[in-house]
């Protein structure tokens, strides 16, 4: 998965970069959807993934 992944970012790194967008568009909108659904109490629960999640990509 890699190897593809390498060889569309080098033959067409607009695609791989669109792709990758997309992806983390979907992420982000589901964050959304999932807080606008959610109980107050489940709240907090959603929004300290998101902190671990973002903390997790910091370190990297």
């Amino acid at each position: 998965m890699w190897a593809v992944l390498e060889q569309v970012a080098v033959a067409a790194p607009q695609i791989f970069l669109c792709a990758i967008g997309l992806f983390v568009l979907m992420i982000l909108l589901s964050l959304v959807i999932s807080l606008r659904k959610a109980e107050a109490e489940q709240r907090p629960e959603i929004i300290r993934a998101l902190a671990d999640l973002m903390a997790f990509w910091k370190k990297r």
